[in-house]
């Protein structure tokens, strides 16, 4: 492949394949628009056009390259058919395209910005040295402008193959700067805005001896292309996963490689077809790109789902709530209890079939079948609806399922936000006119028993009176203050106990004595 490390334009030891992952099959064609010359570094721009670099001879570069007496690399834009192919090919933008060599592109998520690979040139004048990632940026007419070098580049080494992930904040891109473990390496960077970090090496598990070339990231997943031994030509495309730690990276095969160069790796990962190029044997050019269709399951392909557990009624989020994830067998792969959002979140395996299940003590379960699709990255969104049970059983006795009765602090007065409540209570009252039920008031061991007595019998009957002004039976409903007398645990007087322990002897309860 003559451009490669135009030769750097298109830039271990032998790692073994993992054995428990092998790569999918994949379907590849060549395209009817590839020229006779460089075709090649395809990438995504919105949902149906492509651009790619091309030798082909009809964008700004209208002199040759020496390397191979092709005109210089221009960036070309296309629509994407349904059976993959190119159609309507033109020329990208003159803001971007120079006279020199420009290459291999990636783009902002907004599609405001363009980072691409090009000779070391400023002000249209080539300068001697090395190649660099360039960026633009797209102004109100919708024209490139604003062109500007990025700030780890050098003129004592090369970076290219600039690719973005999904939400732009990391680029990923090959280089030979100083300190890697081969020829050309792939490296990180974070980017804000304007502010790029340190470049990052991804590591000797990605990086051989030998060259790394034209990475791509789909989710979790990084693609890229190196000459290490043990694959079936020159540049073969490998995967491996990017999930904390590395994985060992698994060569693709065929047909996807050949004994040829094969480079520039990416996928749409909703419709599992993408692009790659090749030199291989029965191209129409010097380089060709190829359409791909992925036939099975990616075997590094990972989802997340993200949820909410609420009250199906209120639709107000259950805080302290469970979920648990299941396998298609049943078996608990993990559960969780949320905080006061009701949120939670549980990796997931594309392909797969699971159980999520809801669950929070005075609501019935609510579980909810989810079969992951093949999209790599994909973020499943759901909610819980929970049903809020009528009576619960708690303490060996049963009772209304109703939150604990609010007074003012050492008075009888019952506050605003119980009195929801207490209406409940009336209503299902009146939708089981046989059900007799007792209010019992507890305090904890702090103070005085009688006092502790009075003050619950007072809240009692107090709540009682409430009742029956809303309409409840008096026939069928009593107050009773216990005092501290009915502790649920070891805090007696004199005992020391954290808050929480005595907070667990404060509570009311509407006991059901008959139904």
């Amino acid at each position: 492949m003559k451009k490669l490390f135009i030769t750097f334009l298109i830039f271990a030891q032998l790692i073994p394949v993992s054995a428990q992952l092998t790569a999918p099959s994949y379907s590849v064609k060549n395209l009817k628009s590839n020229s006779k010359n460089s075709d090649f570094g395809t990438t995504f721009y919105g949902k149906n056009k492509i651009v790619f670099s091309s030798s082909r001879g009809n964008g700004l570069s209208k002199n040759k390259w020496a390397g191979n007496d092709q005109p210089f690399l221009d960036l070309y834009i296309g629509d994407v058919q349904p059976d993959g192919e190119i159609n309507h090919v033109k020329p990208f933008s003159r803001a971007v395209n120079s006279k020199y060599h420009d290459a291999l592109v990636t783009f902002s998520p907004d599609m405001k910005e363009v980072y691409f690979t090009s000779n070391n040139y400023m002000d249209g004048k080539l300068k001697s040295g090395s190649i660099k990632i360039f960026r633009a940026t797209i102004n109100d007419q919708g024209h490139w402008t604003h062109l500007t070098t990025l700030p780890f580049n050098s003129d004592n080494y090369d970076t290219g193959h600039p690719v973005l992930n999904k939400d732009g904040s990391k680029l990923y891109f090959t280089s030979n700067m100083p300190g890697g473990f081969g020829d050309t390496d792939l490296y990180v960077v974070s980017v804000n805005h304007d502010y790029y970090g340190k470049p990052k090496n991804l590591g000797p598990t990605v990086n051989s001896k030998y060259k790394e070339y034209t990475p791509y990231i789909d989710g979790n997943v990084l693609y890229f292309s190196s000459n290490r031994p043990g694959g079936l030509g020159g540049f073969d495309i490998y995967m491996t996963k990017l999930d904390g730690t590395i994985s060992t990276p698994i060569n693709l095969g065929k047909p996807m490689n050949s004994k040829g160069d094969d480079i520039s790796f990416i996928i749409n990962n909703e419709t599992q077809q993408g692009y790659f190029s090749s030199n291989r044997y029965g191209g129409k050019g010097d380089d060709d790109i190829y359409f791909f269709k992925q036939e099975t399951v990616n075997p590094i392909c990972d989802q997340i789902v993200t949820g909410v557990i609420v009250d199906k009624i209120t639709k107000e989020p259950i805080p302290n709530s469970f979920a648990a994830l299941y396998d298609e067998k049943g078996e608990k792969i993990r559960r969780i209890e949320t905080l006061n959002d009701g949120q939670f979140k549980f990796p997931l395996k594309c392909g797969v079939k699971y159980k999520i299940v809801g669950s929070k003590f005075g609501y019935f379960d609510f579980e909810l079948p989810l079969e992951t699709s093949h999209k790599n990255g994909y973020e499943n969104k759901i909610t819980l609806d929970l049903v809020e049970k009528e009576f619960i059983v708690l303490h060996g006795k049963e009772m209304l399922n109703i939150r604990p009765i609010q007074f003012e602090l050492n008075e009888a007065n019952i506050r605003d936000e119980s009195k929801d409540e207490l209406a409940k209570v009336v209503r299902l009252m009146k939708k089981y006119p046989n059900m007799v039920i007792e209010f019992g008031a507890h305090t904890d061991s702090r103070g005085g028993e009688t006092y502790n007595l009075r003050l619950t019998q007072r809240r009692a009957t107090e709540t009682v009176n409430y009742l029956i002004s809303l309409g409840a039976n008096p026939k069928k409903i009593t107050g009773k203050g216990y005092g501290s007398t009915q502790l649920l645990n070891h805090c007696k007087k004199g005992v020391r106990c954290t808050e929480a322990e005595h907070a667990e002897n404060r509570r009311t309860e509407f006991v059901i004595i008959a139904k």
